[in-house]
């Protein structure tokens, strides 16, 4: 699965494949980022795991890909 830039990661494909391709993420609640630019680790029902080891709420944020000016902000 291959992802747009800035897009919305919804469903357990979405994370599985984020996790295993080392997607760099952006989470946001109320369109405030949350934590620093980071790939995921690991996910359930209820949370997601950031590489960081900081468990986010699901339900709570958002969180999509890289925008294509984040993308070159990161190289």
């Amino acid at each position: 699965m291959t992802f747009e830039a800035g897009q919305v990661l919804v469903s357990d494909q979405d994370f599985e494949s984020a996790i295993k391709h080392k997607v760099l993420v952006h989470v946001s609640q109320n369109g405030v980022r949350q934590r620093p630019i980071n790939t995921i680790s690991g996910y359930n029902e209820k949370t997601i795991t950031l590489s960081d080891g900081k468990r986010i709420l699901r339900e709570a944020h958002i969180f999509r890909t890289l925008t294509e000016e984040e993308s070159k902000e990161q190289q």
